[in-house]
């Protein structure tokens, strides 16, 4: 595992020019994830290309729509070191409406892929409230440079934005992994719900924003 100091990196907004360093991050990420497993069927050849897909697809889309991404940038070499995508709008978003992401996915990932992959993105976005929040839809740090704390100073960035917006409630995110639990819980997270994703468990989680004031988002 490679070491780093925080003092030399940064956390920062990416655009698409850092597109081709957060696809090859969050594949190593997700790669092992039981959720991406079991939606895009590692247990058949060519997972490796349909998670690749899968995470080219949902980059693009997230640019597309001009949300937040920020990034840990190692400040000497401009690595990118870790990414989190942060969805700003209230609104949820229905990917089986997304008609080029959808045609898309099926030519890469396949239709038994896309359709698990949308009924699950579905399901996530169903059990979210009405009220105005964000959520955090994809997270990474790259494996050489994890359990240093690069995920803690990125989550600290990402808790700042949606603190700073007194109308949202706070921050949704979702994981299949309970080995990354205690550390959400750490940084305040409560489980909000469970939803089945085959003979799996995703966990919703939620973090209030404290300066939330619900009289102004009314």
């Amino acid at each position: 595992m490679a070491k780093i100091d925080l003092n030399d990196v940064d956390v920062v907004r990416l655009d698409e020019r850092c597109y081709r360093q957060a696809r090859s991050l969050l594949y190593h990420s997700y790669r092992h994830e039981p959720t991406f497993q079991y939606l895009l069927d590692a247990h058949r050849p060519g997972y490796k290309q349909r998670i690749r897909a899968t995470i080219r697809e949902l980059i693009r889309l997230h640019f597309e729509r001009g949300e937040t991404v920020l990034g840990v940038v190692n400040r000497h070499d401009q690595r990118v070191l870790g990414v989190a995508f942060v969805s700003d709008v209230g609104l949820k978003m229905d990917i089986s409406r997304q008609f080029r992401w959808r045609l898309k996915m099926t030519l890469t990932a396949g239709f038994e892929g896309t359709r698990r992959f949308i009924q699950y993105y579905n399901d996530v976005q169903n059990s979210l409230p009405n009220k105005h929040h964000r959520v955090v839809s994809l997270i990474g740090i790259h494996p050489e440079f994890q359990k240093q704390g690069l995920g803690r100073k990125l989550m600290e960035a990402v808790h700042a934005i949606s603190d700073s917006d007194s109308e949202s409630i706070g921050l949704f995110l979702d994981t299949g992994n309970n080995r990354y639990l205690d550390f959400y819980q750490s940084l305040d997270y409560q489980r909000f719900t469970e939803i089945p994703v085959g003979d799996l468990k995703e966990y919703v989680l939620f973090r209030p924003n404290p300066n939330y004031i619900e009289e102004k988002a009314a």
